[in-house]
This record gives C-alpha cells, structure tokens and sequence, in this order.
C-alpha cells in the first residue's frame, strides 16, 4: 500500500475490474426502452445485491458501522420492482459471491455497494430520459438511494475503511473488493442476452 490510504488502495487494485463492469452496465442501461427493461435491471440488481447484503450482515454490526441499516440496498431495489408493478419475489437459483469470513472482507464488498451509489444518480437521470413516463417519485429509490447526501454518506464509509490499519485486513478488504466485481460482472453475464 505504501503511501496510499486503504480506499486508494482498493481504488487502484480494482480498477481493471470496476472499469469492465461499468463499461457492460453501461451499455445495458443505454439500451432500456421499456419500464419491463428497467425491472429485469433491477431484479438482475437485487438477486446479487441481496445475496451479498446476506454474506456481509454478519459482520457489519451497528456497533462497528452505526448506519448500517440506511446502507441496505436490496430492500430499496424491492420498492422500485413494486413501484413499477414488477412482482417483487425471490429470485430463483444460487448467487455467487465471494467469500466472506471476516469483517474485514465484509467491508471490502461493501466498498463495491457503497462506491455504486456515486454513480446511481447519473444512471437514473439516464434511465429517466430514457423512461419519461414513469411517474415522479417512482421506482428510483434504489439509484437515487442517499440523495443529495451521497457524496457524505461515501465519505463516512470511508472512515470505516480507513478504520482498518492491519496490513492483512487491508489486503483482505481488497482482495474481496475484487471479488465482488468479478462475481457481479459473471452474474450480469446470465441476464445480458435479455436486453
């Protein structure tokens, strides 16, 4: 890591990966045309989503991350699906994630969820121009999901993140960081032929 702080780190050691799943999600959102589109991304969204909220609940404690409940992601995708009149349930067949055993490989996916949230505005002002009749206050809570406060929400984690200080937790953070990348990258994979 040498001089670089624990999110530069993680930053630089995935950037192959965070770069190569933005470019494939990027080219399925541009081609969403229908609000059917826009569920099938969403439920694509929360079968990995909520499979890896799963993994990480038992190490992100409130005592160690105070707002965790308001980090949730899944239950936020669930709202918009019904919003939008999308059957909200389970998805069907196993996810895979990376392994977490550990808090700090719990953080190092949350690192993935959490940095996504930077980006979730401009995908909803896309999705929007691209969806123009679905109605104000729907089906964006997911995306939209910290408001005018994601850039604070973003800079809290990252507290939590500079929080770990043993080169081993450090590394592990990364490795799962990556991980996390790669798995929502295979898992995008099944649902890419559908748009």
């Amino acid at each position: 890591m040498a001089d670089r702080t624990l999110p530069e780190y993680i930053k630089l050691h995935t950037k192959t990966e965070h770069a190569a799943l933005e470019k494939q999600l990027i080219g399925i959102i541009k081609n969403i045309h229908t609000t059917e589109q826009y569920i099938h991304l969403l439920r694509m969204f929360h079968g990995y989503y909520h499979a890896l909220e799963l993994q990480m609940e038992q190490y992100l404690k409130k005592d160690l991350i105070p707002d965790i409940a308001e980090r949730r992601k899944s239950n936020a995708l669930l709202q918009d699906i019904r919003d939008l009149g999308g059957d909200s349930k389970n998805q069907q067949g196993k996810v895979d994630t990376p392994d977490i055993n550990s808090y700090a490989q719990a953080l190092g996916a949350a690192y993935v969820l959490e940095g996504s949230t930077l980006g979730g505005v401009i995908i909803a002002k896309m999705i929007r121009a691209q969806l123009p009749d679905i109605p104000a206050g729907k089906g964006f809570s997911f995306f939209n999901c910290y408001g005018e406060n994601a850039h604070g929400m973003w800079n809290k984690f990252r507290t939590y993140l500079l929080a770990l200080t043993r080169k081993e937790d450090q590394e592990a953070a990364a490795d799962t960081a990556r991980q996390t990348f790669l798995k929502f990258k295979a898992w995008i994979d099944q649902y890419e032929p559908v748009f």
